[in-house]
């Protein structure tokens, strides 16, 4: 059954509104009263993304297509990543998906609005990438799903929670680029209308695997562009 999000929505709000009054930022413990917890100068201060290939989203020194992109182009036409993945991010999308800590949510959906992409031209439909449901289970949240809706909302986009669904649960952290594109764990569950412009919402891009395997069974299914919006993006060392 799908998620009543309406409801979801309210009931995290009451749940932040009683649990996070925040009267001080939590990085430089000044008096804040941000939605997100940090002041406005601890929050120019955080890794916003700067210029960057508009296909993968890695830095890039001139603008344009970066050489990997030109030879080896993935599957999905363009990605936007709103910040990088650094510290203090890291930490909060921690929190996040591996402690449980759904308090992060409304945090890490208004950092994700605060840095959204310039599209020439608007979605048709928004597509999150899916959690295995034992991990949803667990979990009890797909940040992805959630950051999707809030993306949806500001892009007054439909919003197709169920047009991917994640057959195998794997795990991708630790592993390199080839093992990662080696995985195959979506397929296409629900049809999406034919010829449109979807956008994939994720929380992290690391090698691109999931968003380039994501985006070739949309296009298997009928979209004609691709896109992707992601929260952070990995930077490689």
């Amino acid at each position: 059954m799908r998620p009543d999000w309406s409801t979801i929505s309210r009931i995290r709000d009451n749940f932040r509104s009683f649990f996070e009054q925040n009267l001080e930022c939590e990085l430089c413990l000044e008096p804040s009263t941000s939605p997100t917890g940090i002041c406005r100068a601890c929050t120019n201060d955080l890794p916003f993304s700067g210029l960057c290939c508009p296909q993968c989203s890695e830095p890039v020194v001139n603008e344009g297509r970066c050489g990997n992109c030109q030879q080896h182009p993935p599957t999905y036409d363009y990605s936007h990543c709103s910040l990088y993945y650094q510290p203090p991010l890291t930490h909060w999308i921690t929190r996040c998906k591996d402690h449980r800590d759904a308090r992060q949510i409304s945090r890490l959906v208004d950092l994700l609005l605060t840095s959204p992409p310039l599209l020439p031209v608007a979605p048709d439909i928004i597509v999150s990438i899916p959690s295995h449901p034992l991990r949803l289970a667990q979990r009890g949240f797909n940040l992805s799903a959630e950051l999707a809706q809030a993306a949806g909302q500001h892009l007054n986009c439909d919003v197709h929670h169920r047009a991917l669904i994640k057959h195998r649960r794997s795990e991708h952290r630790g592993q390199n680029a080839q093992q990662r594109k080696a995985i195959h764990s979506l397929h296409a569950d629900l049809s999406i209308p034919e010829g449109c412009h979807a956008l994939l919402i994720d929380d992290v891009m690391t090698t691109g695997s999931t968003l380039d395997e994501a985006a070739a069974i949309l296009k298997s299914q009928g979209a004609a562009i691709v896109g992707a919006w992601c929260l952070a993006r990995t930077l490689k060392t």
